[in-house]
């Protein structure tokens, strides 16, 4: 499996954590969470200051406001699914012991909850991350070929296969026909 080389956000997200929040936003399996824990030195989703909306057992800590103490950084995954998420995001980031960062990443409807009324003004800054770019996938004449083959999504790029990379495509479009249009 090929190496990939650190993502193009992650130093001016690592810089702007020191002064607000940062959002990140992008499409379904464009390395959000990957780029997250990688600026929290975290291996994996296991650890205490990843947070996700999704995991059913972290929702009643997030609703009352239980944030690991110590933390440095806070990854809030998938927050926007909550719907009352501005305003618990907003207490957290308010009442944060000093030094505390939060990170909220979330799918492209991220950047749509974003444009609309906006209690967070001035609290945070926000990042799109886009799919692999050819100096990420690591210079050269087989990265280029691997990127042009199955594309800049790192799941399939990283597979490098066609069967994979056939699968992926289809169980893609399915999951944005199916949800994204469908909510938007």
């Amino acid at each position: 499996m090929p190496e990939l080389a650190k993502r193009y956000l992650f130093d001016p997200i690592d810089a702007d954590l020191s002064e607000k929040m940062v959002f990140i936003s992008g499409p379904r399996q464009v390395g959000k969470t990957t780029l997250a824990l990688s600026l929290l030195g975290a291996k994996d989703h296991r650890h205490p200051a990843y947070l996700s909306w999704d995991d059913v057992r972290a929702r009643p800590r997030i609703r009352s406001g239980e944030i690991p103490p110590g933390e440095p950084r806070v990854i809030l995954d998938e927050i926007h699914k909550y719907a009352r998420w501005r305003g618990l995001v907003k207490g957290l980031y308010d009442t944060r012991e000093p030094g505390q960062s939060f990170m909220v990443t979330g799918s492209a409807r991220l950047d749509v909850y974003r444009r609309g009324g906006d209690s967070l003004h001035g609290r945070y800054h926000p990042y799109r991350l886009h799919p692999l770019s050819l100096t990420e996938a690591g210079a050269g004449t087989d990265a280029l070929e691997a990127l042009l083959r199955f594309g800049g999504f790192p799941e399939p790029f990283l597979k490098g296969t066609e069967r994979h990379w056939r699968r992926w495509q289809r169980e893609r479009l399915d999951r944005i026909v199916r949800d994204d249009v469908r909510v938007l």
